[in-house]
């Protein structure tokens, strides 16, 4: 072989060397951390991977084949979720993704952060199908000051956690206010197949100030079908009653109420499982609380539901 050949040769070779070596310094490197004990969703461990600055660009969440005994084993971990990281120049992290095992993309955080920095601003979740979840406002510092979760359409405000906006609101408004506070209840489909519909209910104080604790309970959540007769559930609960009980309230009532300014997602009910099998047809659908120290309920406002077959 030429002798130029031959160093044209082992130029390309050194060349190859070097580049290979800056990927494999590039790649991320990874740690496995294994918990004490299972989540409440059953993650027992998790691994990180970092850039060359440190930063975390990816996360794999793991639970435990089998029953858990004994301190987590690395060999029987199985794959739960994954998350992927994406930053700017200023390390603002500007794209989170959660993926679940497939991969299969489940939803993607969005943020804004002050100009030049790496403090959030505006957080956008978006849904798999491209539809808007839900958006966090943060404060100056960066912490989450106000979380609006939208429904399935992306437009319409549905639930309120955190202080109270003053641009936007649920799409159907609150109740009436009763010692400061209003009940606001959104479905999170205007209409559908019972399984598929679920109405958001939220409290917010409007003018409560006083320093001692505040207690409600839900003791009713009334639906009617479209000739005013009252649906039956499935079950009944300490906080979730029959309307022989209606005018009852429980001994102890262990929710706390919000702080002044400030609204909280209180729970989440499902038409299917709350009522069973529901006709076809146009349903309303009101949810009362028990307030300390009042004998009057605080009522929500109400909203109408169309359920498909």
């Amino acid at each position: 072989m030429p002798e130029k050949h031959m160093k044209i040769m082992q130029l390309t070779l050194i060349i190859v060397l070097i580049f290979a070596s800056k990927a494999r310094a590039q790649e991320p490197k990874s740690e496995l951390h294994l918990y004490e004990r299972a989540t409440q969703i059953g993650t027992v461990a998790n691994r990180e991977f970092k850039d060359e600055k440190g930063r975390v660009v990816k996360a794999i969440y793991y639970t435990q084949s089998g029953i858990p005994t004994g301190p987590i084993k690395a060999e029987l971990l199985r794959e739960q979720s994954i998350r992927t990281y994406s930053y700017n120049v200023h390390d603002c992290k500007i794209i989170e993704q959660h993926y679940e095992p497939g991969p299969k993309l489940s939803r993607t955080y969005n943020t804004e952060c002050l100009d030049g920095t790496a403090i959030p601003r505006l957080t956008t979740i978006v849904r798999a199908d491209g539809t808007r979840e839900g958006e966090v406002r943060h404060s100056k510092t960066g912490s989450r000051q106000t979380i609006l979760y939208f429904d399935k359409s992306g437009q319409k405000v549905v639930a309120i956690s955190g202080q109270l906006a003053a641009d936007i609101d649920l799409v159907h408004g609150w109740g009436q206010e009763l010692d400061g506070f209003a009940a606001g209840i959104a479905p999170n489909q205007e209409k559908g197949r019972p399984q598929d519909l679920s109405v958001l209910v939220n409290i917010k104080n409007v003018s409560h100030s006083a320093e001692g604790m505040i207690t409600m309970s839900p003791v009713l959540v009334e639906l009617k079908d479209a000739n005013g007769r009252i649906v039956g559930w499935k079950f009944a609960s300490e906080a979730f009653v029959g309307n022989d009980q209606a005018d009852h309230c429980p001994a102890f009532m262990k929710e706390g109420a919000p702080l002044l300014g400030r609204s909280q997602q209180r729970a989440e009910y499902g038409l299917n499982e709350q009522f069973g099998r529901l006709a076809p047809g146009r349903y309303s659908m009101t949810v009362s609380f028990c307030v300390s120290g009042q004998q009057e309920r605080l009522v929500s406002n109400t909203i109408f539901l169309e359920v498909e077959p």
